[in-house]
């Protein structure tokens, strides 16, 4: 699982119909050393630009119903609600 931030959606003209119907984000992961790795995922939850979200990927990402039948390799499973500093 991977933890990151959606910063785009993908939009294309033309899509292969196994990927019909499906919305795809463009996600930025930062690592340890202040480097970006920007990724896609299918998305599943109907998150939004500026949301965290967790992600699966490899055949973990066709474990849902949704998910099934397409060749996507990623796919956000969650959105992450914010942290809070102070639990009470």
């Amino acid at each position: 699982m991977r933890r990151a931030k959606i910063i785009g959606k993908l939009w294309a003209s033309k899509i292969h119909p196994s990927l019909a119907g499906y919305k795809i984000a463009i996600l930025c992961e930062k690592s340890d050393d202040g480097g970006k790795d920007y990724f896609l995922a299918v998305d599943t939850v109907d998150a939004g630009i500026g949301d965290e979200v967790l992600t699966v990927s490899g055949s973990a990402s066709r474990q849902s119903a949704l998910t099934k039948t397409s060749p996507a390799d990623t796919a956000i499973i969650a959105i992450i609600d914010p942290i809070r500093d102070n639990l009470e």
